[in-house]
């Protein structure tokens, strides 16, 4: 197995602050454009305020997930999770058990499913959503195969 990198999807924050941008966009012009008072009136409607609202907190989420840029870096050996602020090795000895979560419909996709590591030296469970990260359903088969990897490891020490 060769190291394979799966970055962090940006693509919903992307797509929702555009489509507030536009909406805002429309709003102020059809706002302003109707009124009496023209865009003086804008500063007393509360809709102006909340779509700022929507526009600041969803900039915000963009930018520092485009700080972080998290990432998951699977090697042969180990299992990296990665931000620009630094990174978590697991070594995949340390790894007792893998858990995904099942598709509770046929017409569910696999990438919405949750990965659950039980590792040796941590209380609680890792969980990583599939779905946030490129190539999801990839993701899953990568993890499917680590845990026929430490399947075999508790079997043969065991």
């Amino acid at each position: 197995m060769e190291e394979k990198v799966h970055k962090y999807r940006m693509d919903f924050y992307y797509q929702s602050l555009v489509i507030y941008l536009i909406f805002f966009a429309a709003y102020v012009l059809l706002r302003g454009s109707v009124g009496t008072e023209g865009f003086k009136s804008l500063f007393d409607d509360p809709i102006f305020y909340i779509l700022i609202l929507f526009i600041v907190i969803f900039l915000f989420i963009v930018t520092v997930n485009i700080i972080r840029a998290p990432m998951i870096l699977l090697r042969p050996d180990r299992i990296i999770f990665r931000n620009r602020f630094g990174e978590r090795e697991v070594m995949l000895t340390d790894i007792i058990n893998v858990k995904i979560g099942r598709r509770r419909r046929k017409e569910e996709e696999t990438t919405y499913r949750i990965i659950k590591l039980k590792l040796k030296h941590r209380r609680k469970q890792l969980k990583i959503r599939a779905n946030d990260f490129e190539r999801g359903s990839e993701l899953i088969n990568e993890f499917l195969k680590i845990n026929k990897s430490t399947e075999e490891q508790n079997r043969d020490i065991g």
